[in-house]
């Protein structure tokens, strides 16, 4: 089991993730945007971070860049269903800076959980 803070703006997603990790036997924390996930993780420790890319007030790629910068070990899994560009350049960049997986949206939930389990295993 894993503590997972979820960054997602999209209730709908964010629900529907929430309950397939929860289903895994993992514990969420849900973050509605970058900021929101920043202000979390002032108090909290993650063991996984999955976040969203393309979000209002704060992006998945700036909580990216900014949470590698002070926990260089926290694994982030990124995902992103694209916005004015094709989802991969935006994965390919998140990557760069540090996330350790990346999906595209929809998401195969299967791979997700087999994901963080192998990431689990790394720590």
């Amino acid at each position: 089991m894993a503590t997972i803070l979820l960054v997602e703006d999209d209730d709908l997603v964010k629900d529907m993730l929430a309950q397939v990790l929860e289903r895994g036997s993992h514990k969420v924390i849900k973050a509605h945007d970058g900021e929101e996930a920043a202000e979390l993780l002032k108090n909290i420790s993650p063991d996984i971070i999955v976040t969203d890319i393309i979000m209002p007030k704060k992006s998945g790629i700036t909580l990216i860049s900014e949470v590698k910068n002070k926990h260089p070990d926290m694994e982030i899994i990124a995902i992103s269903g694209g916005g004015r560009l094709d989802p991969t350049g935006y994965l390919d960049l998140s990557e760069s800076l540090g996330a350790t997986v990346s999906f595209e949206k929809p998401i195969d939930n299967a791979a997700l959980l087999m994901a963080i389990d192998l990431l689990l295993q790394g720590k």
